[in-house]
């Protein structure tokens, strides 16, 4: 039996709310501009960033805490994100899946104690004991995903928010990734847009959400991942084949009968490698897709939002059926820059 999505809720440069980011997205505005943040040849850096007055500070349990700065801005924008839709995910405590970045693990000993954070910065009651964190850079949303509908396949009456957050507001991180010259800037072209966001979406088993239908609901008749060795920073050869893998495990658990896909929604930041990695998957999928198939990837709106890019995706592509925009199934894609690829098939 299929999950259903009741209810989402989104925060990044292109808009509060998965509404608005629909219609930013769908008109091809750009909310991207130049930062205060200078790449090595002292140009600004581009970038997809929510405006500080959007954000509101932590509360003071929070900002007592020796956080570093990434941290506490990943809270800021993951805090009320979840809070909008804690009421439609049911009583608390909240069990929450959420994607963050995979850093170094020298500078992520917060990880940890993210959920609690996470709690405190939403104002709401989440259970540590069963919720999980995924480090998994671009794909972890998708991860998170797959691994709430096992937990649903195994108690269909619990109900998991799922989600993602991300920023490349990060210095440390800027100067990493400019240093490899992938910061899309005058001098580089084969680069991509730092951007930031947050993602959260309500996730039931469909049986028990259809016995109290409160909300609209948009299926997911199944989400997949793979490891790929041969990722951007592996030793193996980069063959480009992580993505056409992970739809070979995700055709193999949707419904025989699914509806081809006749939208895709995937986190493409504009680099070659991630077109190599679509390429291959393409190919070796046609029969997947509708011949009009439309490529959706809201980067070239909000930048690249790094661990918050599966559940954006997630969220407005559930948007899009739910709104009678999409009317066959719609394919959610997402990789990292390491090995994670995922997957996830949404439908009416």
């Amino acid at each position: 039996m299929p999950a259903v999505i009741t209810a989402s809720s989104v925060l990044c440069a292109g808009g509060r709310g998965t509404e608005q980011l629909w219609a930013t997205v769908r008109a091809g505005t750009s909310c991207i501009g130049n930062s205060h943040v200078m790449d090595k040849n002292l140009d600004a850096i581009s970038m997809g960033l929510v405006p500080e007055e959007e954000l509101a500070p932590l509360p003071p349990e929070l900002e007592a805490l020796q956080l570093p700065t990434s941290a506490r801005r990943m809270l800021r924008l993951a805090g009320p994100t979840l809070a909008a839709i804690a009421q439609a995910a049911g009583p608390a405590p909240l069990t929450v899946y959420v994607g963050l970045p995979q850093l170094e693990s020298s500078v992520t000993p917060w990880l940890a104690q993210f959920v609690n954070h996470l709690g405190k910065a939403a104002g709401q009651s989440v259970d540590s004991a069963t919720s999980r964190v995924f480090p998994n850079g671009r794909a972890a949303g998708m991860l998170a995903l797959e691994a709430a509908m096992q937990q649903l396949a195994s108690n269909p009456a619990a109900t998991v928010v799922v989600g993602g957050v991300d920023s490349y507001l990060d210095l440390r991180r800027i100067a990493v990734l400019d240093g490899e010259s992938r910061i899309l800037g005058p001098r580089v072209m084969d680069g991509f847009i730092p951007g930031e966001g947050a993602a959260f979406f309500v996730l039931k088993d469909a049986a028990a959400a259809q016995a109290n239908p409160t909300s609209a609901q948009v299926k997911v008749l199944a989400a997949a991942s793979v490891v790929d060795k041969g990722h951007r920073y592996g030793s193996a050869p980069a063959l480009g084949e992580g993505l056409a893998k992970a739809l070979d495990k995700l055709r193999e658990t949707a419904p025989a009968d699914a509806a081809p896909v006749d939208s895709t929604f995937a986190a493409f930041n504009g680099e070659h490698f991630e077109a190599k990695l679509w390429g291959v998957a393409r190919l070796r999928h046609e029969d997947f897709f509708l011949p009009n198939m439309a490529m959706r990837h809201p980067a070239d709106s909000i930048g690249d939002t790094g661990a918050a890019s599966g559940a954006i995706l997630t969220a407005l592509g559930a948007h899009a059926i739910s709104i009678g925009r999409q009317h066959a199934s719609v394919l959610v894609l997402a990789a990292s820059d390491h090995e994670s690829r995922g997957c996830a098939l949404l439908s009416t």
